[in-house]
């Protein structure tokens, strides 16, 4: 008798779309109070307020610390940093903070940054390598186990969508 087990890859970023996207206050208040700004042109900021720090929150499914460090030294990340409750470091422009309310809840995402280009395109690369690294470490875990229980492994096979299955012999 066979079972077959399916590992499915799955999202970092809930819709890969930001729960919320902020300014700093200094910008903020800039363009409130007028400072920095060309009176004859109120509806543009002065390249000084322009060059201001930004911040872009993102909701993510991170929950390993260790995989997500993985991840980040993987894609070139510098400066990396870490607390009991948070990860950080410099990746290409941009900082980013990865900072976990409780145990139990995935990390949130802050990337700071003073020019957005690339910014979409990195937490996508961002998302797929974590993805990966986390499917893998599930497969190994899972192979680990079935080992311990002293199963074999029939076949495994990886199917167009990166889902692995393996068959597993229970006699």
């Amino acid at each position: 008798m066979s079972v077959t087990v399916t590992a499915v890859p799955f999202l970092l970023f809930s819709t890969i779309v930001p729960a919320c996207i902020t300014m700093v206050a200094g910008v903020v208040d800039a363009v409130q109070t007028g400072n920095n700004i060309d009176q004859s042109e109120k509806l543009h900021l002065s390249e000084e307020a322009i060059k201001k720090i930004f911040n872009r929150k993102f909701e993510t499914v991170i929950v390993d610390k260790d995989t997500l460090i993985k991840t980040l030294v993987e894609h070139g990340a510098n400066n990396v940093s870490e607390t009991e409750n948070s990860v950080s470091c410099d990746l290409e422009a941009f900082h980013l903070n990865f900072v976990k309310d409780n145990q139990e809840a995935p990390y949130g995402l802050v990337i700071s940054y003073n020019e957005e280009k690339g910014l979409d395109e990195l937490v996508e690369n961002i998302s797929s390598e974590y993805t990966t690294n986390a499917q893998e470490a599930s497969y190994n875990k899972i192979k680990e186990r079935l080992e311990a229980q002293k199963l074999t492994i029939e076949s495994e096979e990886v199917l167009d969508d990166d889902s692995i299955v393996l068959t597993v012999n229970l006699e």
